[in-house]
């Protein structure tokens, strides 16, 4: 590999350590699910200090160009996420399509009081007992989605005896318990810093760029499942296609 120093160094040695990495993967050298060396080997092979790597690391990460699994290192990241918000995958369906392994990770399952704004979505009241379920969506070992749903009692009582949270969506389970062959959905998007809790169940730094949603799930008038949605910023991209009217 040549030496970071003649890169023009961009505006920083760190930001030529970053560029090094996106040419790398670029040119096909970096292919996902490669593990790049360690940051004293990579600072020696490219005559630039360890914090430099650091730095250009931290920067190839919140550009989803490369993830970090403690204990085991840093990784090429696969593809992002590339999701059509004018249709609605199931996630194991969306990940399939990355030539990725899904599979869901239950966090916990518990009961929840409902708030205000959850019981008016829902069609409760406030304090009706809801069934919370935490599930991360994972790609290959790779988290790539955490999800907390909430369902209402009508829905609790049609569940099956032990519910298989990681071998389905959870709305796709309330649905099928329904009898629905189809829902109707409802979201929000919201563009956050992620929480330390949820970033570290998703393998980024606390307060990185993410995507929030809030989606409603209903069947006819029928709420089935309120979720709220956390997705890390450097694994996904959203897109959608809106006719553009010309004229009042």
């Amino acid at each position: 590999m040549t030496s970071t120093e003649n890169d023009g160094w961009l505006n920083s040695r760190h930001e030529a350590v970053f560029a090094h990495i996106q040419r790398e993967i670029a040119a096909g050298r970096l292919t996902p699910g490669t593990k790049l060396l360690g940051e004293r080997r990579f600072a020696e092979q490219l005559s630039v200090s360890r914090e430099t790597v650091r730095l250009g690391l931290r920067m190839a990460e919140q550009a989803g160009l490369i993830v970090r699994v403690p204990t085991r290192g840093t990784f090429v990241a696969p593809p992002r996420v590339d999701q059509d918000l004018g249709r609605m995958d199931a996630f194991d369906s969306t990940v399939r399509h990355l030539h990725l392994s899904p599979a869901y990770q239950l966090v916990r399952t518990g009961s929840v009081a409902a708030d205000s704004q959850q019981a008016e979505r829902l069609g409760s009241v406030p304090g009706t007992e809801l069934l919370s379920v935490e599930v991360l969506g994972v790609g290959s070992g790779l988290p790539l989605a955490y999800y907390q749903s909430f369902l209402p009692p009508h829905v609790v009582e049609r569940l099956p005896g032990e519910p298989e949270w990681g071998a389905k969506s959870t709305y796709q389970i309330a649905g099928h318990a329904l009898g629905a062959n189809d829902l109707d959905v409802s979201q929000e998007f919201e563009a956050v810093p992620l929480p330390r809790e949820i970033a570290q169940l998703l393998r980024v730094s606390a307060k990185s760029a993410g995507f929030r949603t809030v989606s409603l799930f209903t069947h006819g008038a029928t709420p089935v499942e309120l979720r709220i949605g956390w997705y890390p910023g450097s694994r996904y991209r959203f897109r959608i296609t809106r006719q553009v009217r010309l004229t009042e």
